[in-house]
C-alpha cells in the first residue's frame, strides 16, 4: 500500500510555516471532486491517503469551507483508508464520518501535542488551539471509538523534551492507542521565524536550543531527507529516544507490530433492484 499526502489548504509562499495556522493560504474549493476523479481511475488502488503533509487540514477555514469533510465524505463513499494528522479541536465536527470509516474502511487519528503547558504553547504555536482543547478533542474520538494517537511534534531540544512523559501519560488516560515524536528540523526560512520567536519569548534558553539542535541534526539546524529527518545522533537525541521509548512502554503502549492497514478500497456502483 502506497501512501497520498492530500491538503484542502496550502499556504502561498516557500514558508512552510512554524505554525500551521497562518494567514496566506490558497483554498482548493474542488479538493473533493478531484479527489473523486482520482478515485474513478483504473490506476487507483487502496492507497492510504494521509490529511495533512502541507498543512493542516482543519485550518479554521474549515469551519466555513468544510472541504476537509468532503474530503473524508468521498473517502467513506470508496471506503479508502485514511489517517489524519492535525492539531484543531474542529476535528470533533466530523466524529460522524470518521466512525464510517472506521467502521467501513480504516482510520487512525494523530493529534499533533507537542507541549504540556497551555502556556508555553501560546508563545510558540500562538494561533492554534490550546494543550488543553487538544487533549479534550484527543479523548472526544477516543470516547466515540476513532483510533487516535499523539505526535509529539515538534520535539525542540533544550524546550520542551522533558514534557514528553507527561504528554504521553495524558494521553494514554485520554484514550490514545498509540504515539510517536518528531525532531525539529528548520529547512528555509523557517529557521528566521523560529529564532526570532524563540529569541523573544525565550532569551536565556535560544542559544542552548540551537546547540543541542545541532547537535542532534549532524551540526545543521535542518535535515531534507525524509528518513534522515526522523532520526538524530549524539547524546542529546539518545536521550530523547529513551525517553520515550521506556515512559512508551511503561504506560502500556503497543509494542508488537501493528496489522497490515486492510485493502478496503471499492467503487461504488449502482444499487440493484429486486425483480420481484
Amino acid at each position: 500500500m502506497r501512501l497520498l499526502l492530500c491538503a484542502a489548504f496550502s499556504r502561498i509562499s516557500r514558508f512552510r510555516g512554524w505554525s500551521d495556522f497562518e494567514s496566506k493560504l490558497v483554498v482548493k474549493i474542488n479538493a473533493a471532486d478531484k479527489l473523486q476523479e482520482t478515485f474513478k481511475k483504473s490506476s487507483w488502488n487502496d492507497e492510504l491517503i494521509v490529511f495533512s503533509g502541507n498543512t493542516d487540514p482543519y485550518q479554521p477555514l474549515e469551519a466555513e469551507y468544510k472541504l476537509t469533510r468532503a474530503c473524508l465524505q468521498t473517502c467513506a463513499t470508496y471506503s479508502n483508508p485514511v489517517g489524519i494528522i492535525s492539531k484543531a479541536a474542529l476535528l470533533a465536527r466530523d466524529i460522524d464520518l470518521l466512525q464510517e470509516l472506521q467502521k467501513t474502511a480504516w482510520i487512525r487519528v494523530y493529534l499533533s501535542i507537542p507541549f504540556n503547558s497551555d502556556e508555553i504553547a501560546r508563545k510558540v504555536e500562538p494561533q492554534a488551539p490550546s494543550i488543553s482543547k487538544r487533549f479534550a478533542t484527543l479523548q472526544a474520538l477516543a470516547k466515540a471509538g476513532i483510533p487516535t494517537a499523539v505526535s509529539i511534534a515538534p520535539v525542540i531540544p533544550g524546550l520542551n523534551e522533558h514534557h514528553i512523559p507527561r504528554i504521553l501519560s495524558r494521553a494514554r488516560d485520554a484514550g490514545a492507542q498509540d504515539a510517536t515524536f518528531i525532531l525539529l528540523r528548520l529547512n528555509e526560512n523557517v529557521e528566521k521565524v523560529f529564532i526570532k520567536r524563540m529569541t523573544h519569548h525565550f532569551p536565556d534558553r535560544i542559544q542552548k536550543i540551537l546547540k543541542k539542535l545541532k547537535e542532534v541534526r549532524h551540526g545543521q539546524t535542518g535535515e531534507r531527507g525524509f528518513f534522515k529527518r526522523h532520526q538524530g545522533q549524539g547524546t542529546t537525541w539518545h536521550v530523547i529516544f529513551q525517553l520515550f521509548e521506556q515512559t512508551y512502554k511503561q504506560l502500556g503502549f503497543p509494542t508488537v507490530p501493528e496489522a497490515p492497514i486492510p485493502n478496503t478500497f471499492r467503487r461504488p456502483g449502482p444499487t440493484q433492484l429486486p425483480l420481484f
